[in-house]
């Protein structure tokens, strides 16, 4: 079903290329304090040396105190063993190279929520998404124009997919959904891939298909994100899901099939219109109007504040809607933190028939994250406060009642499968 012809602005929502040395994850974190976290002062030093093992420390000293259950997947002897090890290291490791292994032992604790992100001022200029087909090259600098939709297929020699899979320690707690959201974003960075051996100069070496079907090699080198020019998009026609990036929550009639879809984005609130005001909008349109079906749509939700939605929730449960064949969730891979709980107590509390992909969220798990930084780095680390446990058989992932999955032909073309194939359901 396509929606509008809006161009470059409602692309695929991947994270910019500009925007990636800062974050990995896009989270809802409260950055309030905590009364447990200790004072950095003591952990202060001069010396580069120092200052990292320092940090380290600190790290090894606080993080248990102030996570909910740190031990719940990766032992206590493990995690100070480990943390041990590292400051041995630091002699000779780069900054980087810390960041890197300090990552991949917070990934090891087994949260998803909990963790640090890598900076990384140098990329290659690509930004890559996970279809069912494989990885894509979604965006690109202008040097790299005729990569735009680009499938890649080898990585240094070695399939792409190996390659992902071989930084898997990075996403040590992530199921396979939310590996694949998240493993783009560190494909493209040098050091990760120095790191895990899969490159041993700035260099690389990419084997592709263009979107011709033509098959050929090219060679990239990274480049600072201030040096970064994006390749021009190609107008083109995007699904309705993607025609509103910048709002949380908005809905539209499809009149001719009389469905009435609600898109919530992000669980967080518009300071132009509260929640609470678009409900009662909502609600008094779809009384005026005649409407067989009601579609929520969460697949691109990576979470906030998941109380925001009940409301509507309680509301959908007493309402006609509530009746099989007549309401439908949309979930994906990048159904995540409170969206999966949002999924979760419509699936629980309503006839929903779940459509899509299985989520990037786990259905019980640790959240409501907090964090603190590193006395001398001032890295941030995130980390969990709360769990959440909502269902008795303890799975990875939710998975729909239908499995629609996300492809590159219909991204290409500008469709929403799913959405057409839940208005064709009588």
């Amino acid at each position: 079903m396509n929606h509008s012809n809006c161009g470059k602005n409602c692309r695929l929502a991947s994270v910019p290329f500009v925007l990636v040395f800062l974050l990995i994850f896009t989270l809802m974190i409260s950055l309030t304090g905590c009364g447990s976290v200790p004072s950095t002062k003591p952990y202060l030093a001069k010396d580069r040396e120092t200052r990292w093992v320092n940090d380290i420390t600190y790290l090894e000293k606080t993080l248990p105190k102030v996570h909910k259950n740190l031990y719940f997947h990766l032992s206590e002897q493990e995690f100070h063993q480990q943390l041990e090890e590292l400051k041995k290291k630091v002699p000779a490791y780069s900054d980087e190279q810390i960041e890197i292994a300090l990552s991949v032992i917070l990934a090891g604790i087994g949260d998803t929520h909990t963790g640090s992100s890598i900076g990384s001022e140098y990329r290659y200029p690509l930004e890559l998404h996970w279809f069912a087909e494989g990885i894509y090259i979604t965006g690109s600098s202008k040097e790299y124009q005729e990569l735009l939709n680009a499938r890649i297929i080898t990585l240094n020699g070695q399939k792409i997919e190996e390659a992902a899979n071989t930084l898997r320690p990075l996403l040590a707690g992530a199921n396979e959904s939310w590996f694949k959201t998240q493993i783009v974003y560190y494909l493209p960075m040098p050091g990760v891939l120095k790191y895990y051996g899969l490159s041993k100069a700035d260099e690389i070496e990419l084997g592709v298909e263009l979107k011709n079907g033509q098959r050929q090699t090219v060679k990239l080198k990274p480049v600072s994100y201030k040096d970064y020019m994006a390749a021009e998009q190609p107008e083109v026609s995007v699904p309705l899901y993607r025609s509103h990036p910048d709002e949380n929550y908005w809905y539209e009639y499809l009149k001719d099939e009389k469905v009435i879809y609600l898109n919530y984005s992000r669980c967080g609130q518009m300071r132009e219109k509260p929640f609470e005001i678009f409900d009662k909008e909502f609600w008094n349109f779809v009384q005026s109007h005649e409407v067989n079906k009601l579609v929520i749509d969460i697949r691109e939700n990576r979470g906030g504040i998941s109380t925001i939605l009940d409301p509507l929730i309680r509301e959908v449960k007493n309402s006609s809607f509530n009746k099989h064949g007549k309401l439908y969730v949309i979930i994906g891979k990048d159904t995540f933190s409170s969206a999966i709980l949002n999924a979760i107590s419509l699936k629980k509390d309503t006839k929903a028939y779940l459509v899509g992909e299985a989520t990037g969220g786990e259905p019980n798990h640790y959240g409501e994250v907090k964090q603190f930084k590193l006395p001398n780095s001032e890295k941030p680390v995130r980390y969990s406060t709360k769990y959440f446990h909502w269902l008795d058989q303890d799975v990875n992932t939710l998975e729909p009642d239908k499995v629609i999955e996300e492809t590159f032909a219909a991204y290409l073309e500008g469709t929403d499968p799913v959405l057409e194939w839940i208005v064709k359901q009588n």
